[in-house]
């Protein structure tokens, strides 16, 4: 079609409408429990044994209320309307250990509910009743069950964070309290435990003790949400050793086998494994680091399950570019969102902080003008993951000119101009008619573009500026 002629029939609409504007009955559940999908690795599938591309938005407080007190209450539902209104699918839930104090702030913020009782007798260094290490809060379980039963019934599958990296100190100066926070200090609980005897006020992973801790404590979790078919689990956030870690893989695995239903276990970036120790492991899924996931993400091969989350990536960013990008090269996707801003004044040498003079001290808030087009991205990957024929969709890097493909390559394209302008396309396994349309990735304004025959090599050019995505389907007979 010449491009006069496609520009003239050409139509647009919003991608957006068909989920922003849907009356709620139209939400689905959350099937399971999900499980790597036979036919192509790089996806779980749900109960139905389709595949599921997993992407959303995950912030800080969305498990337990978080700040300086008088501690916020996080609006919980207004969170779950973002992520519907967007298209997504898919959050970390955030587990913190310590009552008080964290690594990135010398501000006192709380964390609430607690995992663990408050009985006393005795003063925990925050000033609360110390802590039984035998008795579990039950406001803390009850809460997780409620939050993923409600993401459940809303098509939200979630990744219950059983441990957090940041609940240990982490050597930032101004930020040295936070193992004073942790029940496991010998100063805060009434059952004799010192999790830390090495004194670098980080939990002795390898200590028996904790560890009998730490058994008991997931089995509780694996008791709570055992029945909830939107679960998977992640070990933990950006810490922990390799022994350790794969204990904790093997411990839910076999806790759950007994239970008879089995959820996904995953390991993410940016702790102490490489990602040739975690690609090793027993862990179902993986969270890549590295700046290469950041810019030019690699195409996945499908070994484990890859969810690229721009936590380990930039902590605080993302664009659009990252989150095409990452789709069509095969990897689930997870956006580090501020809808909840991080608590506390910051530390000098930690980069997400809002104070004076730092270039991107807007990022720590919700509606700072980076967050919104990404939120947008990623929910039309999700609106194109759900056409495709995901079984059969695999990175093709070779086929288009500019490197971006995800296809299968008999039937449909689905091809990322970071450039815009133009792009070649090898068609040459494609035989028969096939449809075209263009998308702006960061808009969701589809324009159609006729028909074209396959069987060769085809140029085509952007119709509008700028980057572009481009959909190339087999039409049927």
């Amino acid at each position: 079609m010449h491009r006069r002629e496609f520009l003239k029939s050409a139509v647009a609409f919003s991608a957006a409408a068909a989920w922003k504007n849907a009356p709620a009955q139209t939400v689905r559940p959350a099937t399971g429990p999900l499980r790597v999908h036979p036919q192509n690795p790089r996806y779980f599938a749900d109960a139905s044994g389709r595949p599921v591309f997993l992407t959303g938005a995950h912030t800080w407080a969305n498990l337990q209320d978080t700040g300086v007190a008088p501690v916020p209450t996080f609006d919980w539902q207004g969170y779950l309307g973002m992520m519907l209104s967007h298209n997504h699918n898919f959050m970390r839930l955030w587990g913190w250990q310590q009552s008080a104090w964290a690594p990135w702030t010398p501000d006192k913020i709380l964390f609430e509910p607690v995992l663990y009782m408050r009985t006393g007798p005795g003063t925990a260094l925050d000033g609360g009743p110390k802590f039984d290490l035998k008795k579990f809060n039950p406001a803390y379980f009850d809460r997780m069950f409620a939050r993923l039963t409600e993401c459940r019934d809303r098509g939200i599958y979630c990744a219950v964070q059983l441990f957090q990296g940041f609940s240990s100190n982490k050597g930032y100066h101004c930020g040295s309290l936070t193992w004073s926070g942790h029940p496991y200090n010998a100063q805060n609980n009434i059952n004799g435990i010192d999790g830390d005897k090495d004194g670098d006020k980080v939990v002795d992973w390898d200590q028996p003790a904790v560890r009998e801790l730490h058994a008991a404590y997931l089995q509780k979790v694996v008791d709570t949400v055992a029945s909830l078919d939107n679960v998977l689990y992640e070990v933990i956030n950006e810490a922990g050793v390799k022994d350790w870690d794969w204990w904790v893989v093997d411990t839910v695995h076999k806790m759950e086998t007994e239970k008879g239903k089995r959820h996904p276990v995953g390991l993410t970036g940016a702790g102490s494994e490489r990602m040739e120790e975690m690609m090793a492991s027993p862990a179902d899924w993986i969270s890549p680091f590295g700046r290469k996931f950041l810019f030019d993400p690699p195409a996945w091969d499908g070994k484990k399950v890859s969810v690229n989350d721009t936590d380990h990536l930039w902590g605080h960013g993302g664009t659009v570019s990252w989150a095409w990008k990452s789709f069509v090269r095969g990897h689930n996707t997870l956006l580090m969102d501020s809808w909840d801003p991080i608590a506390g004044s910051p530390c000098p040498e930690v980069n997400w902080g809002p104070r004076p003079g730092y270039p991107l001290r807007d990022l720590n808030r919700r509606d700072d003008w980076t967050w919104e087009p990404v939120r947008k991205a990623i929910g039309y990957t999700r609106a194109y993951s759900l056409r495709m024929d995901l079984a059969s969709a695999a990175p093709h890097d070779e086929l288009a000119s500019t490197g971006y493909c995800l296809a299968n390559p008999e039937r449909e394209f689905l091809v990322y101009l970071p450039e815009g302008d133009q792009v070649s396309v090898d068609l040459s396994r494609a035989q028969g008619r096939f449809s075209v349309e263009w998308m702006l990735p960061a808009e969701g304004t589809i324009t159609l573009g006729g028909s074209i025959t396959g069987g060769k090599q085809q140029s085509f050019a952007v119709p509008f500026t700028g980057p572009s995505v481009l959909y190339i389907k087999k039409e049927s007979a």
